[in-house]
């Protein structure tokens, strides 16, 4: 079991870092989606082609790569169509789809031209055509296609197919999701792949995302209590403020160790889904309370726009119920 990242992931996670602090302002950060100009430009770095199947021309990154990527997003506060968009939708094509359709969605998706996204669907199947909804779709209000992900089978469905309508809604961090219904749908099957893998790979990478999140919170924390001072002291030296702190430390191990075992393993293995709702059942719950008390060690202020904690604490919350809550992912584990 080897968990030290090789040379091209040491240079792909510090490629992506640099990116992101180019790009991005620490005091601004988490305010919104990230642009589409920094979005395309992630594509032409070659990001996303290191993150697809061979077969998409891709280079092959596993679940080592995606949770290096993702967690370098986390840290930024970045909001980004990542999971959905390239570790879910644009693999499934590349998996299961014909050469057609990886020539029309996925070789845009990886230069940073479409966004694509996942919906896990309630639906009914007649002659090719979906009928069904999905609730709260990440990216589906900007996605090009819809990969949807039903009862034992996956589908791909085209923005502007017959009966499909996205109904926009504002999420808790500043970014839009979709009430998806599809009334006849017409749809592609995708032959290969499996639901349960892509739907893996996406909680990985939010996992990943929210041990970047908590990394990041836990930093700006402890450089605000050296900092803000109560009766003529730093808050840092009381007692009470340090063992807060040490918890956190502690939460935010625990996480990124449960982050590396699932992501040590191939996402072919049988343990990988397993392992992941592992990683979710922890993490999920772990950054959540971690972000709550980097919110209350500052202040009122931390709850505001002002400050990044506050909202990081909101993306924060999005990432830890997106495709499923902590609590589902324990009912998971015990069936």
């Amino acid at each position: 079991m080897n968990i030290t990242p090789s040379e091209e992931q040491v240079l792909l996670r510090d490629t992506v870092s640099r990116f992101l602090a180019d790009r991005t302002d620490p005091a601004t950060a988490g305010e919104g989606p990230i642009s589409q100009d920094d979005w395309h430009a992630l594509g032409e770095l070659g990001l996303f082609g290191f993150l697809l199947p061979e077969a998409a021309g891709g280079l092959g990154g596993g679940p080592q790569d995606v949770m290096i990527v993702a967690e370098e997003f986390g840290r930024a506060l970045a909001i980004t169509p990542l999971a959905e968009g390239i570790v879910g939708a644009a693999d499934a094509i590349a998996r299961g789809g014909d050469a057609a359709a990886i020539e029309t969605w996925v070789a845009p998706a990886m230069t940073g031209d479409h966004v694509l996204a996942v919906a896990v669907a309630d639906v009914s199947t007649d002659g090719g055509r979906l009928t069904g909804r999905a609730d709260f779709v990440l990216s589906a209000v900007d996605a090009a296609a819809l990969v949807v992900i039903g009862d034992g089978a996956t589908w791909l469905v085209e923005r502007d197919a017959e009966g499909l309508s996205i109904d926009p809604v504002r999420l808790i961090d500043g970014s839009a999701a979709g009430m998806v219904r599809f009334d006849g749908t017409p749809a592609l099957a995708l032959t290969q792949g499996d639901g349960d893998t892509t739907l893996a790979m996406i909680r990985l990478c939010h996992v990943a995302e929210l041990v970047g999140a908590m990394s990041t919170l836990y930093e700006q924390t402890v450089e605000y209590v050296r900092q803000r001072q109560q009766f003529g002291v730093a808050i840092g030296s009381f007692q009470v403020v340090q063992h807060k702190l040490a918890r956190m430390f502690v939460a935010l191990e625990q996480a990124r160790s449960l982050m590396l075992k699932a992501a040590i393993v191939d996402r072919d293995d049988a343990g990988f889904v397993r392992g992941v709702l592992g990683a979710k059942a922890y993490v999920a719950d772990a950054a959540q309370r971690l972000a709550e008390e980097a919110v209350h060690l500052h202040g009122g202020m931390g709850v505001t726009d002002e400050l990044p904690v506050g909202r990081g604490l909101r993306r924060v919350m999005l990432l830890a119920r997106a495709f499923g809550s902590a609590s589902e992912a324990r009912v998971a584990l015990a069936a």
